[in-house]
């Protein structure tokens, strides 16, 4: 009876583990099942991530080409703009350049009606232009001899009130100024840069001045329409005269 009852129990056991067994088999089914969906629907997933990335960066590609494009054309359309002002410059210069022309070609054919008009030749007009030319040479000549002489006249005026006794010493114009340009320590002499042209006359005295303090006097031995020279008096030597030192009137 035991061992019927034992033997019952072992068959009732099996059963039930072959239950169990059936039971966790359609688990595990239904398990795999779920996992075979779910990496399917990661690869999914997946796949559509990376056409997504792949779409981005070509719609950024894309972008930053048509914004590169965009900058050519703003600069191209910047160029072209600044070349058609510049065109319009030189149209307009052109167009002013041609009207004065014109005024003139007219202003000059109205003349040479009105020198016709008093029976006179283009030849008499070309004569007369030379003429004219050759006067203005001459006047301008006059100029320079004029200029000569009155340098000539004040040094001889100079001269004379020195001799005559109507003046004790030669007098500058006040506001005369100069540099020195060249030194000789050895004679004791300088070379300025005033002439005669500028107010000059010999031995006529002027104090070497430098930052504001008296260095020496000097007294103008010779003197060029530009350049002069000058000898050191040795009573008013306080230093050394340099190149650069100012020259001016003394009071």
């Amino acid at each position: 009876m035991v061992r019927i009852s034992l033997i019952i129990a072992i068959v009732a056991g099996i059963a039930a583990l072959a239950i169990s067994q059936l039971k966790v088999d359609a688990k595990i089914k239904a398990l795999t099942s779920d996992l075979e969906s779910t990496r399917q629907t990661l690869t999914t997933a997946q796949e559509a991530e990376r056409k997504a990335k792949k779409e981005a960066k070509d719609a950024t590609a894309a972008a930053e080409k048509a914004k590169k494009e965009l900058e050519t054309t703003k600069n191209d359309l910047l160029a072209a703009s600044e070349k058609a002002d510049q065109q319009e410059k030189r149209a307009n210069e052109l167009a002013g350049k041609l009207d004065k022309t014109t005024q003139e070609r007219n202003n000059a054919q109205a003349k040479l009606s009105t020198w016709e008009v008093l029976g006179r030749s283009i030849d008499d007009l070309k004569a007369m232009m030379v003429e004219n030319k050759k006067l203005i040479g001459e006047n301008d000549g006059l100029k320079s001899e004029n200029k000569v002489l009155a340098r000539t006249l004040n040094q001889v005026k100079s001269d004379l009130d020195l001799a005559i006794g109507t003046k004790t010493k030669v007098e500058l114009r006040p506001d005369l100024k100069g540099k020195v340009i060249a030194v000789d320590p050895k004679y004791e002499f300088v070379v300025l840069d005033i002439g005669l042209d500028d107010g000059v006359l010999t031995r006529g005295e002027m104090l070497v001045n430098r930052s504001g303090k008296l260095v020496a006097k000097v007294r103008i031995l010779t003197a060029e329409p530009h350049r002069s020279v000058a000898n050191v008096l040795a009573d008013w030597k306080q230093g050394e005269i340099m190149e650069g030192d100012v020259v001016l009137v003394g009071l």
